[in-house]
């Protein structure tokens, strides 16, 4: 067996399809199968169940897939362990947030913090899903998400089986996120029925479950609904229209648009803001320096009315 063979099978439960595998890696299509079939045949297992609908792996083959993954990742430590010396004057990491400010302006801090340093950094936004998948899949170091009442339970049983750690750093209540103008901004306080004329605009995407979303609001009786992939364009509608969205009520200077406030959401649920990693990886310095950053993000952008 060699690990291009585990990098086929690894490939190949990625995108549950030989083919797509094969043109992902820009090989052919019976090279990956003959691949397979050699090691069918050395380790007398069956890997692969092939049906109408594509493969589907064997009771063995989800074993042996198991197996890959922790080869090749042991095989990108060693390529690390030789290559570390040659990039010891340059710090690198990656972090994978949702869609936070207070995130942003952390890593803003970091570079500051790094100025007579050499450094790559990479940013990763994107789903709640994909950022436990990038820092299960050691693509980012640290990853920054939020769980509510509504969701604690699930993703404390979701982190346990990819074997990650989360580590709360903050408690809030849902605010809706508004523009100033807004007929609703005068209140103290907002409940779901008061929205229910007015468009939602949020992150959460129609691929994923209703509870990995950034939210976690039920949106099947909501008639105006925006999905949105970035910051700004959320910071824009908001700004601009009398859409509305809910989260922190986290309220970042000179990283959000001015003309946006955040009323407490009557009866909202509680929001914890944390980060995640794996269990196995220790944090350097440079990530522990991060955290303090986002630590202090948090206390000046959180809600007056925080708990």
């Amino acid at each position: 067996m060699t690990l291009q063979q585990f990098r086929y099978i690894v490939e190949i439960a990625k995108h549950n399809s030989i083919s797509k595998a094969a043109s992902a890696l820009y090989v052919t299509q019976p090279s990956i199968s003959k691949a397979v079939h050699e090691m069918e045949n050395e380790l007398g297992i069956t890997i692969l169940d092939r049906t109408n609908k594509g493969v589907v792996f064997t009771k063995d083959g989800l074993e042996l897939l198991f197996y890959a993954k922790m080869l090749l990742e042991k095989a990108e430590s060693v390529v690390y362990h030789f290559n570390k010396q040659k990039a010891a004057d340059l710090t690198k990491f990656s972090i994978s947030s949702q869609h936070y400010s207070f995130a942003i302006e952390a890593v803003a801090k970091l570079m500051i913090y790094f100025a007579e340093l050499k450094y790559e950094l990479t940013i990763r936004e994107g789903k709640t899903t994909d950022v436990i998948d990038d820092v299960y899949a050691s693509k980012s170091i640290l990853g920054i998400l939020s769980l509510t009442d509504l969701n604690k339970n699930l993703f404390e049983r979701y982190f346990t089986s990819k074997s990650l750690i989360f580590t709360p750093l903050a408690s809030l209540r849902q605010h809706v996120f508004l523009r100033k103008e807004h007929p609703l901004a005068n209140l103290k306080s907002i409940t779901l029925e008061q929205l229910e004329n007015y468009p939602y605009l949020t992150y959460q995407q129609d691929d994923v479950l209703l509870h990995f979303a950034e939210e976690v609001i039920n949106i099947e009786n909501i008639e105006r609904i925006v999905f949105l992939k970035d910051r700004a364009a959320m910071n824009n509608l908001l700004a601009n229209t009398d859409g509305y969205n809910i989260g922190t009520g986290c309220i970042v200077n000179n990283y959000m648009n001015p003309n946006i406030i955040a009323i407490p959401l009557e009866d909202g649920n509680l929001i914890q803001i944390g980060f995640v990693k794996r269990n196995d990886v220790f944090l350097p310095e440079e990530l522990i320096v991060y955290i303090d950053f986002l630590t202090t993000a948090l206390e000046r952008s959180a809600p007056k009315d925080r708990l």
